[in-house]
């Protein structure tokens, strides 16, 4: 049986002061431990002495005042402890901002509030042993670059208090710059925090009344870009690593001196596939029998990496599918919400409905390559857009 509370009332707050009062009663009455499997906390030490009765606790009253005179170590949290209900995180007056959002945020009743309420302070996004998250918290070890930080720095921007300006908040801008928008929260976080699609609705507001960076457009909208350049791919290799156009175009981009630019092929996928014939969408194959099957060109595995897209065609039709590859150039947009562009970043979700919307339809599987598109597809697409298919 699963028991809630309200903690947004007065009259919830007494109820769950009552309850616990009565539950540690009932524990102790049968023998039982208020201990939990991490200890006591605020939600249980006020009840210790419920369970170890005035003598051992005037014990611990005395053995910390031996190692902690000036009680400078967590005060109040074990000794002398604050009630369950003081320094509640929501409590009577909570009333934040609840905001616009272009995300619905569908596992969180469309609320953008209730996302950043998600995080539980466990701080499983701490760890540097194992896994994948917090990549810029690994690097940095601080708290405001972790997913918990992160979150509890929304959560305090919508609360107005400790953090002002909402959206135009720098210190909050700060926190999500290394945010590389990796998705490992989403995956290893036990309540699933999304920061990387919190970041990208930040920015969008952020963004509203200001320039964005240079860089912003430039990687921000890569696909163009890079399907401009696939005209002639020579020429766009030569100036973008030429030695005085190398250091012009590093020096505007903000580049690192480590990285080395990107060389787009010779041939994009998608030009391979028209001159080998290779089904398009709509072309029909009595010949032949397999599933059908749509092979997703994402932009880097068509305009820059080609032989992966032509290894996994070959790897599909060897396995007795049918592949089909669009004639025209759709592209997810995952960078897009890297910058907070989220406006254009519909309109691009928007056309590939509209472009793939009868195969969508007709439950066509589509094979995509790149799992940052496939986060797209996942969980962008159902959030931007979450009454569609």
């Amino acid at each position: 049986m699963r028991v809630t509370f309200d903690f947004l009332t007065e009259k919830g707050i007494r109820d769950y002061n009552e309850f616990i009062e009565r539950a540690a009663d009932l524990v102790v009455r049968y023998g039982g431990s208020l201990s939990g499997e991490h200890g006591d906390g605020q939600a249980r030490a006020s009840l210790l002495p419920k369970m170890f009765g005035p003598e051992l606790m005037q014990a611990f009253h005395e053995f910390k005042a031996v190692w902690d005179p000036g009680n400078a170590m967590n005060p109040h949290k074990v000794l002398d402890a604050y009630l369950p209900t003081e320094n509640l995180r929501l409590g009577a007056d909570y009333a934040p901002s609840q905001p616009e959002t272009h995300f619905h945020f569908v596992d969180d009743g469309g609320s953008f509030l209730k996302a950043t309420e998600r995080c539980i302070g466990l701080g499983a996004c701490r760890k540097g042993d194992s896994g994948a998250m917090c990549p810029s918290y690994m690097a940095t070890l601080e708290e405001e670059h972790s997913t918990r930080g992160r979150a509890h720095m929304l959560f305090e921007m919508l609360q107005g208090e400790v953090i002002d300006q909402g959206w135009q908040n720098e210190e909050v801008k700060k926190s999500l710059d290394l945010c590389l928008a990796c998705k490992a929260c989403k995956s290893e976080c036990p309540a699933n925090v999304d920061i990387a699609s919190y970041k990208a609705e930040f920015l969008s507001h952020y963004y509203e009344n200001k320039r964005r960076p240079l860089h912003a457009y430039a990687f921000g909208m890569i696909d163009q870009w890079a399907r401009w350049a696939s005209h002639a791919p020579g020429t766009a290799n030569f100036f973008s690593n030429a030695p005085g156009c190398n250091q012009v175009l590093r020096k505007v981009l903000a580049l690192a001196p480590e990285r080395q630019m990107p060389r787009f092929a010779t041939s994009s996928f998608l030009q391979w596939a028209r001159k080998t014939k290779v089904p398009s969408l709509t072309d029909q194959d009595a010949a032949s029998t397999g599933p059908d099957v749509i092979l997703w060109a994402d932009t880097f595995n068509n305009y820059y990496r080609p032989e992966v897209s032509r290894a996994a065609l070959e790897v599909l039709t060897h396995a007795g599918f049918r592949v089909r590859v669009s004639r025209d150039h759709f592209c997810c947009g995952r960078p897009l919400y890297d910058f907070g562009m989220l406006d254009k970043a519909k309109q691009y979700l928007k056309r590939i409905l509209e472009g793939l919307g009868s195969q969508i339809d007709a439950g066509l599987p589509i094979v995509v390559l790149e799992p940052s598109c496939a986060s797209v597809f996942r969980d962008e697409l159902r959030s931007l857009f979450p009454g569609d298919r």
